[in-house]
């Protein structure tokens, strides 16, 4: 909705306008993956319009690239992100659609996609595709089996996800991935498989899980304070992609994030400068409100203001 605001098919209010614009093939059919927190999956009862909290409404693809062309000249969006599902006729779909975006315009593309062939990595690098992402969701195997993989009834595995992630990584110089938190991990399950990953060339970006109405995941909460959880593997994770600090140098008591491993006049300064807690990603992705609410914010899509830095450090319990 945030996209049609921005591209004026819609007549939206905003806070904070999205600087990407975000987009999803329509089909009537349901992805032929079946992970258990989307809308989209096989075995969803959730309205299909959906991904997380982001609501995708149809529109037609005409006017849709026209304006896409105009926002990024006119300096309103910088990058187009499509996300993929899991159908008969995928491949042709995404393919024409960044055919279509790119006859257009130079626009920066990136795709959300799952593991694929060497060979379709490099035809979507030929294609003008820039940032490559797949997401794994899941912090630890065991995780990924429950939501998206063998238990979940879908075709994905831990396994190929990481191969997918390495090969693309390989291809691209380097390749994105998502993190979702509350799922039940632990703060060293989330830090150390984002060291994991950033030492592979693999930009973890974290999300929030959020509950959709009709799919087929309902966590009750594992994390008595889930809040104070996402505020930690902000701040670590920031740690390592800045190569201030490593998995290796945290400490961690019971699975419990302890020690940053970076002095606390720098953690003071990191925090107070708000970056940490902003949106992970893709370079100009700011994904306003995609699984935040106003009362909750995750992840800020500007600066945290003083009162939201104040908010933060009682997250984080410095305050």
């Amino acid at each position: 909705m945030g996209t049609l605001g921005v591209l004026g098919l819609e007549l939206i209010e905003m806070d904070t306008p999205p600087t990407t614009a975000y987009l999803q093939i329509y089909t009537e059919k349901r992805c032929m993956a079946n992970c258990q927190f989307c809308a989209q999956a096989s075995g969803s009862q959730a309205d299909r319009n959906h991904i997380a909290r982001g609501l995708y409404v149809p529109a037609e693809l005409e006017p849709v690239v026209k304006r896409l062309k105009i926002a990024f000249e006119r300096g309103y969006l910088a990058r187009a992100c499509i996300q993929t599902a899991f159908y008969d006729t995928w491949w042709h779909d995404t393919v024409y659609l960044i055919k279509k975006i790119r006859s257009l315009s130079p626009i920066p593309i990136s795709l959300s996609v799952f593991p694929l062939s060497d060979e379709r990595y490099e035809e979507l690098q030929k294609l003008g595709v820039n940032e490559l992402v797949i997401p794994l969701d899941a912090c630890t195997p065991q995780l990924f089996d429950m939501i998206k993989g063998k238990n979940a009834g879908s075709p994905f595995s831990w396994e190929t996800h990481m191969d997918g992630l390495k090969r693309a990584a390989r291809i691209f110089g380097k390749v994105g991935t998502h993190i979702m938190l509350g799922l039940g991990e632990s703060d060293e399950d989330a830090v150390g498989v984002i060291g994991e990953l950033w030492k592979n060339k693999v930009n973890p970006a974290l999300f929030s899980y959020t509950y959709i109405p009709g799919t087929q995941l309902v966590i009750h909460d594992k994390n008595e304070n889930i809040t104070g959880h996402y505020r930690k593997v902000q701040l670590a994770r920031h740690l390592i992609v800045e190569g201030i600090a490593g998995y290796g140098d945290m400490r961690f008591e019971n699975g419990v994030l302890c020690d940053f491993g970076a002095g606390s006049d720098m953690i003071l300064s990191i925090i107070e400068e708000g970056e940490a807690f902003r949106t992970s990603g893709c370079p100009d992705c700011n994904r306003p409100m995609a699984n935040e609410t106003f009362s909750k914010i995750y992840n800020f899509p500007r600066k945290p203001d003083d009162t939201e830095i104040e908010n933060i450090r009682k997250d984080l319990g410095l305050a």
